[in-house]
């Protein structure tokens, strides 16, 4: 495992990754963006994560790793865009009820 995956900076490990994938000039801009969060990934590692303000950065790594399942650099299914499709609400079948007398389950429902 240690010479299919040597210890490398996310930096290197991405382009390692870029550089066996086929991708097309429609990701350069997600690329960049994922370069850019490497670098800094790499640059805050050794503080343990902590910024040049003195702050915990707890965004960086989860946004790369959003960026890398959009290129399909992750073992799931790339991300879609959007919002998840709301679940359909289930149609009632609902029971012929007479115009002049109230079903006890509806007037229990409603008083009880």
């Amino acid at each position: 495992m240690s010479s299919k995956f040597p210890k490398s900076s996310v930096a290197e490990a991405l382009e390692r990754s870029l550089k066996n994938t086929d991708l097309k000039a429609v990701n350069s801009a997600v690329v960049a963006a994922a370069r850019v969060l490497a670098a800094r990934i790499d640059s805050i590692c050794e503080t343990g994560f902590i910024d040049e303000h003195g702050k915990l950065d707890n965004v960086s790594l989860p946004t790369f790793l959003k960026y890398c399942q959009s290129l399909g650099l992750t073992v799931d299914v790339p991300a879609k865009v959007g919002r998840p499709a709301k679940p359909k609400a289930e149609a009632k079948q609902e029971t012929p009820k007479s115009d002049k007398v109230v079903q006890m389950a509806d007037f229990m429902k409603r008083f009880g």
